[in-house]
């Protein structure tokens, strides 16, 4: 008798799916590590079909984060938002190489004032590269 999937398991396929995509997989790539189709995949993040353990452990390796992420802490599920958004985050910068040197290099900082004054200028920086506010990006022309 097969299993239906219930809200938990809906819960999981949609951390997995936003795993994924913070990351910039497309279901294509997961599927080819975990070795299922890209179809499976959506069903998997859609919550049609439940996501057995051993797929799990291959979907949390393939997307380079613990299996607990896609479970329960504090005896609740985790709600979206601050939290595990910066969680997502945090998982983001320490899986390129460039984000764990650039951690390093700040916590070897000690003077707080400039640890404040490199943090202030890199929100500056991101700040200048995001989007103008009408939403379009300003296109270069390319160099001839």
């Amino acid at each position: 008798m097969k299993k239906h999937p219930n809200e938990i398991d809906r819960e999981i396929g949609r951390r997995i799916k936003q795993r994924r995509t913070d990351l910039g997989l497309n279901q294509q790539s997961l599927a080819q590590q975990i070795g299922v189709s890209y179809q499976q995949v959506q069903k998997y993040e859609n919550g049609t079909d439940r996501v057995g353990a051993s797929r799990l452990f291959a979907v949390a390796n393939a997307l380079h984060c613990p299996v607990a992420d896609f479970y329960e802490r504090g005896g609740e599920f985790r709600e979206t938002g601050p939290v595990y958004e910066s969680s997502m985050d945090a998982q983001r910068v320490l899986s390129t190489e460039d984000g764990r040197l650039l951690i390093h290099a700040f916590l070897t900082i000690e003077d707080t004032a400039v640890r404040q004054k490199l943090v202030e200028f890199a929100t500056t920086l991101s700040t200048a590269l995001r989007r103008p506010p009408n939403g379009r990006r300003v296109r270069r022309r390319p160099r001839l």
